[in-house]
């Protein structure tokens, strides 16, 4: 896992979720529609994460490469 991912569970996924069962909680009428619902949003929110760390790692992995070739043909003769 890459450091910003980490902060975002950190401080950003794990107590939105822990707010979201608690507020869905506080709704006695739609407890099992609104923990499925939030359920579902917490799940998207974690894979579109993962893809978009994902994505980032490659960009900068390629970015470094591209440095790299630029570096070789300003520094040959």
């Amino acid at each position: 896992m890459v450091g910003p991912s980490i902060i975002f569970y950190i401080f950003f996924a794990i107590p939105y979720i822990f707010l979201m069962y608690w507020l869905v909680k506080q709704d006695k009428k739609k407890y099992a529609w609104g923990l499925a619902i939030v359920t579902i949003i917490a799940i998207v929110g974690i894979i579109v994460s993962q893809k978009a760390s994902k994505v980032a790692i490659e960009n900068y992995k390629q970015h470094q490469i591209d440095a790299r070739e630029i570096e070789r043909e300003n520094t040959t003769p």
